[in-house]
C-alpha cells in the first residue's frame, strides 16, 4: 500500500477555531498522562515518554536512524526532554520547510528537543482513501485505522505521529478532513476540519499559506497535552489569536505532558469544555 514518490515539489468565538484551525478529541480515555501511564515503573528521568533505557540504547538509535536517516535523527539523551515528530505524507501532500523550522524552533526555545522526522516513504492516496477513508476515525483512532495498522509498535510508543494529507481532496469541502467527533458535537463545518488530534497522533491537511500551515501544525501537535480552553486569553495558537506560539503556562503544561506520546497513555480531551460545553451546547441552541 505504501509507495515512494520521488522528486515531487510543494504546491506553491471558539467555534470558529474548530472551523478555521482544527478539532481534537481524546480516544484513549486515559487522562493527562494516563491512568496506566503513571503507574508503570519505567525510568524516564525527563518525563517525556521515552524510557531512559531506550535513550541509552545504541540499537534503538540505529533503529531510528534506519527509519528516518542520520541527517534527520540527532540522537537522544537521558535528562533532555524530547519530542520526536514522526511525519507521514499521503499522496502529494507536503509541509513547507518554514513550517518545519518554526515548529522545531518554538519547541526548542521552550526546553523541548523537538526532532522533525519526515518518513522516507509516502502513502498512496488512492489506497489510503479506499482502505481507510480521509477521516479522523479512518486515519487516527479506528480499530483498523491507518495509525493502528501501519505504525510500528515501538514508534507508537516514543513519537507523535503526524499524518499530512492533500489539502484539496475532501470535496465539496476542499482542504478539510471529515471528523466524526466534530460532526457529533456540532464543530467544524458540517463536521469538516483542517486538522484533528487524538493525543499521540494527529492529521492535518496541508495548506497553501505558510502562516496558516505553521499555526495549524503547531496547534495539532500541542493537543498532545492541551485543549482549546487552556488559552483563556484567546491570544495564542490554542485560541483564536494570530500568534504562532503558545502562552507561557501552556508551554509549561505541554512540557509536563510529553509522556502522552506513549500509545497506552493519552490526553483525554473528549470531555474538555472546549468540545462539549462550547460546541455541543451551541449546536443545540
Amino acid at each position: 500500500m505504501v509507495a515512494q514518490h520521488d522528486g515531487e515539489d510543494r504546491r506553491s468565538t471558539r467555534r470558529s477555531l474548530l472551523r478555521s484551525v482544527g478539532g481534537t478529541a481524546g480516544v484513549s480515555l486515559l487522562a493527562g498522562g494516563g491512568l496506566l501511564g503513571r503507574s508503570w515503573h519505567i525510568e524516564d528521568s525527563d518525563d517525556d515518554g521515552i524510557p531512559d533505557r531506550k535513550k541509552r540504547s545504541s540499537s534503538f538509535h540505529r533503529r531510528l536512524e534506519s527509519v528516518f536517516g542520520p541527517d534527520q535523527f540527532s540522537g537522544l539523551e537521558p535528562g533532555r526532554p524530547t519530542l520526536l515528530i514522526d511525519v507521514r505524507y499521503v499522496g502529494r501532500a507536503e509541509i513547507f520547510p518554514s513550517t518545519k523550522r518554526t515548529v522545531v524552533d518554538r519547541f526548542r526555545q521552550h526546553g523541548i528537543d523537538a526532532q522533525w522526522l519526515d518518513h522516507p516513504q509516502r502513502y498512496d492516496l488512492e489506497a489510503v482513501t479506499q482502505r481507510y477513508g480521509l477521516t479522523d476515525r479512518g486515519l487516527l483512532w479506528g480499530l483498523r485505522s491507518l495509525y493502528s495498522e501501519e505504525i510500528a509498535d515501538d514508534l507508537k510508543d516514543v513519537a507523535l505521529q503526524l499524518f499530512v494529507v492533500p489539502g484539496a481532496t475532501a470535496a465539496p469541502y476542499d482542504g478539510l478532513i471529515y471528523s466524526h467527533v466534530m460532526d457529533a458535537t456540532g464543530g467544524g463545518v458540517d463536521g469538516y476540519v483542517n486538522g484533528f488530534s487524538a493525543g499521540n497522533r494527529a492529521v492535518v491537511a496541508d495548506r497553501d499559506d505558510r502562516f496558516e500551515e505553521s499555526r495549524l501544525v503547531l496547534h495539532e501537535l500541542a493537543h498532545l497535552a492541551l485543549g482549546h480552553d487552556d488559552d483563556p486569553e484567546n491570544t495564542g495558537v490554542m485560541g483564536v489569536g494570530q500568534d504562532v506560539d503558545l502562552l507561557s503556562h501552556e508551554w509549561n503544561q505541554l512540557r509536563g505532558g510529553l509522556a502522552n506520546v506513549r500509545d497506552r497513555t493519552g490526553y483525554d480531551v473528549a470531555f474538555r469544555p472546549c468540545i462539549w460545553l462550547e460546541d455541543l451546547t451551541s449546536s443545540l441552541g
